[in-house]
């Protein structure tokens, strides 16, 4: 056997190369750790209610471009609102909280402060270092930073109360002034772009985009002017400026679209007058149109042109991160604020706890997920909140105690986790003379139970429920009754199911009155009254 000796210069060259590769090793494990951070878009759509996009099974609507997220992403199928009215629901998504915790809505006495503001998703980004962005309805309303959100955004072209079709006249959307385009969806779609053209290239980017469709306040101003097609009594094209427009002509006027067979029927047979008068509002001013056959056919025509003009931006949007070499590390979120009634039940619009209303469209399309992970529909039970924590564990923020949901990544990763098996559901909205509603959903189950407050405003005395008898009550077996048409109240007095639902209901109540003692208790600056 024979033995090479090493003389000190092989000795050096080879403990030269093995520290060159040991350093090389340390820095591709150290770049394996160290991912860059994702960029974040959340686009939320105004009174869509679930199930209306083609890939979600919609039988007339056209909209290619949301279709591939879906079919490349994850679907929510069971996603409920945190609280199915405009500014509350807004205000929820920001901060991860219900109603009845943060206080802001339309109906309540207070407003959202600079401290709550600083425990939002979008500051909270913005504070760990994202570049970040609002385009199109900030929608709070109530705020103490009133003229000054624009400073809450490193880009804002964004609008305070409700947008027309045409905005650029408004003295609230003047941020649209300089646009190209005339009809607001497009000229979101330009601000966006502009949004894309501006981030810089050392910071991960978060963009949101409220979309003002298809909330009736465009499907009234499509023909400025005209007190019958705002009432949806003509057709919208007839007016000049829409003819030869892509999606806002001729667009599904030619299709075989059915409305509620209960449209135009008494709305008295479902929740009784003493509870909603349809006369305070629905059916004599805000919503019209859908309490006859004629004009709900039209509102359908509308509101399904609005979603696929809402298509093409976001198709639009996917282009331009493609040709930016920003879409292999982009997550897109996709959420209404609330859904919407449109002659069910022989009524219309939101603020209750039926599924036409509290059940959204959410989708999440992370381009990072292993192909086996996408094209999935998720039947868990998910609140509007769990969307607020999840921006944030993408972004790898923990969550401030306060926020209530819970993340969705396990669940876009196919992680066999412990989910919930139960919502609390509740509406505090008492404009048009809606009552207080709250409830449970629970496997096949939904219970309701109301209360009427014949006033606009209320306080936390008010939704403290605790020793009221329920003025009125709705139970549903969704399995056997999907469209909530049948109240089992009747029947299922006195059964096991509905003294279970019933002190369960009544146990969440109280404990988010708790809440909002504790959070007023832990943050007291966060209060403030308008």
């Amino acid at each position: 056997m024979k033995f090479i000796k090493l003389t000190p210069l092989i000795l050096s060259i080879g403990l030269f190369i093995f520290w060159i590769n040991s350093v090389s090793f340390k820095k591709n494990e150290q770049e394996n750790q160290i991912k860059p951070r994702p960029n974040i878009i959340f686009l939320l759509s105004d009174d869509q209610r679930d199930n209306t996009f083609g890939a979600m099974g919609h039988p007339v609507l056209k909209t290619p471009n949301a279709d591939k997220l879906i079919e490349n992403g994850v679907r929510f199928k069971n996603t409920y609102i945190s609280a199915p009215v405009c500014s509350p629901s807004r205000v929820s998504f920001f901060t991860g909280m219900s109603e009845r915790v943060h206080g802001v809505g339309f109906s309540t006495k207070f407003q959202m402060t600079e401290d709550q503001w600083a425990q939002t998703y979008p500051q909270l980004l913005r504070s760990n270092g994202y570049y970040s962005g609002f385009v199109g309805k900030f929608g709070v309303e109530y705020y103490t930073f009133k003229g000054k959100a624009s400073e809450k955004f490193d880009y804002w072209e964004a609008h305070d109360g409700w947008s027309e079709f045409w905005p650029k006249e408004l003295e609230n959307c003047t941020e649209y002034a300089d646009a190209k385009e005339d009809i607001i969806t497009p000229i979101m779609g330009e601000k966006i772009e502009e949004f894309l053209k501006e981030i810089p290239e050392d910071k991960p980017f978060s963009l949101s985009v409220s979309f003002s469709v298809p909330h009736g306040s465009q499907i009234v101003s499509m023909y400025p002017d005209n007190e019958l097609a705002a009432k949806a009594r003509i057709p919208a094209n007839e007016y000049p400026k829409l003819k030869g427009r892509p999606f806002y002509d001729t667009m599904y006027r030619d299709e075989n679209i059915t409305i509620p067979a209960e449209t135009g029927t008494d709305p008295y047979v479902n929740i009784p007058k003493r509870m909603l008068d349809q006369s305070k509002g629905r059916a004599t001013g805000t919503y019209i149109y859908d309490y006859s056959r004629e004009s709900c056919k039209e509102h359908y025509i509308r509101y399904y042109q609005q979603i696929s003009g809402m298509d093409k931006v976001i198709g639009d949007l996917m282009k331009s991160l493609k040709e930016k070499g920003l879409s292999d590390n982009t997550i897109i979120i996709f959420a209404s604020d609330h859904g919407l009634l449109m002659g069910e039940y022989g009524m219309s619009g939101k603020a209750l706890l039926y599924d036409m209303v509290e059940k959204i469209p959410c989708f999440i399309y992370d381009p990072r997920l292993p192909k086996s992970n996408t094209g999935i529909t998720v039947d868990n039970l998910v609140s509007s909140l769990d969307i607020t924590t999840t921006i944030l564990d993408y972004a790898g923020i923990a969550p401030p105690a306060n926020m209530q949901g819970r993340s969705l990544v396990p669940l876009m990763n196919g992680e066999k986790k412990e989910w919930r098996n139960e919502l609390f559901l509740e509406s505090l909205f008492t404009g048009r003379d809606t009552p207080f509603s709250e409830g449970i959903r629970m496997g096949d189950w939904k219970y309701i139970r109301m209360y009427g407050h014949h006033q606009w405003s209320w306080e936390d005395k008010d939704v403290d429920f605790k020793n009221k008898k329920p003025e009125f009550e709705q139970l549903f077996n969704l399995k056997n009754d999907s469209g909530e048409m049948h109240n089992l109240i009747s029947e299922y007095e006195g059964s096991k199911i509905l003294n279970e639902l019933r002190n369960k209901t009544a146990k969440y109540s109280e404990e988010k009155n708790l809440e909002r003692k504790r959070y007023i208790q832990s943050n007291p600056s966060a209060i403030k009254a308008r």
